[in-house]
């Protein structure tokens, strides 16, 4: 009874969202059986009438700007920038692994969700996360060149290496430092349970595999536990894997 209550007060809310509404929805709610396809199918008929996920725009300079109007743009754009990114990933989602429900929409959807795709390599990078930075330096003791402002489609790539291994098959590695906010927080009374990955963290991981990113795992768990040469013995295995 709850699901049917909730999907009809859904499909009755979905007509009337504004476009930032559109893009506050969490990609793991719009992939999961909470929604079905005829509500997905009007949540992307909506998000294409709004044009969810159109680029934040640019502050340009003025010699006299309207104050007030400034402010109301400026509020704007910081409500945005924090979910902006949610419909491209959807789209990466709705592409990668649902491709006969993707097929089967109208042509000015696929259309709208075409042009994210596009959009999607000129999306702002991520802010790397305090783990990664982490990785990173003691790459950069190793003297191994890193990157943490790489992408694949709409999702940042937390550490992009060069591969230091002749006989690897590939020129980079990915790490993926699974930093705390990559795990549900263990209960005080369930200390000897196993962090478990949210379901965020695990959408992201399937759609990079699906990107065709093969992802080195750190974990912070393992990670806080070691001193700083053990970090860079870890480092030195990983390299040379």
């Amino acid at each position: 009874r709850f699901m049917d209550v909730y999907q009809e007060q859904l499909g009755l809310a979905i007509p009337k969202m504004t476009q930032q509404e559109c893009e506050l929805v969490s990609p793991n709610l719009a992939t999961s059986q909470l929604m079905p396809d005829s509500l997905r199918r009007a949540f992307l008929e909506r998000c294409a009438k709004v044009d969810a996920g159109q680029a934040l725009t640019v502050e340009a300079g003025q010699a006299a700007p309207d104050i007030a109007q400034y402010q109301r743009e400026a509020d704007l754009r910081k409500r945005r920038v924090k979910h902006h990114r949610n419909i491209y990933i959807f789209e990466a989602s709705v592409r990668k692994e649902t491709f006969s429900f993707f097929s089967s929409l109208p042509p000015e959807i696929r259309s709208y969700l075409d042009r994210l795709h596009e959009a999607a390599d000129r999306l702002p990078s991520e802010s790397p996360t305090p783990l990664a930075l982490q990785v990173a330096a003691v790459l950069d003791q190793l003297g191994v060149g890193a990157e943490t402002a790489r992408s694949a489609g709409p999702l940042g790539l937390h550490v992009v290496a060069k591969a230091t291994n002749p006989r690897a098959d590939v020129k980079d590695i990915v790490y993926e430092c699974n930093d705390t906010q990559a795990f549900y927080a263990v209960r005080q009374d369930d200390k000897g349970a196993s962090p478990q990955l949210t379901a965020s963290t695990k959408l992201r991981h399937r759609l990079l595999q699906r990107l065709g990113v093969q992802l080195v795992h750190i974990n912070i768990w393992e990670w806080q536990h070691m001193g700083e040469a053990q970090r860079v013995n870890y480092m030195v295995k990983l390299q040379s894997l």
